[in-house]
């Protein structure tokens, strides 16, 4: 059997995904049409660039949901890791983005 907690954080954490996706693929999808409909305007390729961050954002929102679902079942061990996660991602987005300024 499974329990409460579990489904719930399923059910939250595909909500999270599912939107992601969708609010991802509808900013792709306005960016190609912009880039389609006025090739030589610098808007579609900025809407496009729009609609890769929030795809690539859509994981990190993951991780962020699930800190806060374990913390709220007080599920610290799960909680403890998941932030750790969460940390090396953070971690590794700032030192990507200090070297891209190095350079």
């Amino acid at each position: 059997m499974r329990s409460a907690p579990l489904d719930r954080l399923e059910r939250v954490l595909g909500r999270v995904l599912r939107i992601g996706s969708m609010l991802s693929t509808s900013i792709l999808a306005l960016g190609l049409l912009v880039a389609l409909v006025a090739p030589s305007s610098a808007a579609g390729p900025a809407v496009i660039r729009a609609g890769l961050l929030v795809l690539l954002a859509t994981p990190v929102a993951r991780v962020v949901t699930s800190v806060f679902e374990y913390a709220s079942d007080r599920d610290w061990l799960f909680a403890s890791l998941t932030f750790v996660v969460l940390a090396i991602v953070v971690g590794s987005l700032l030192v990507g983005l200090l070297s891209g300024v190095r350079s």
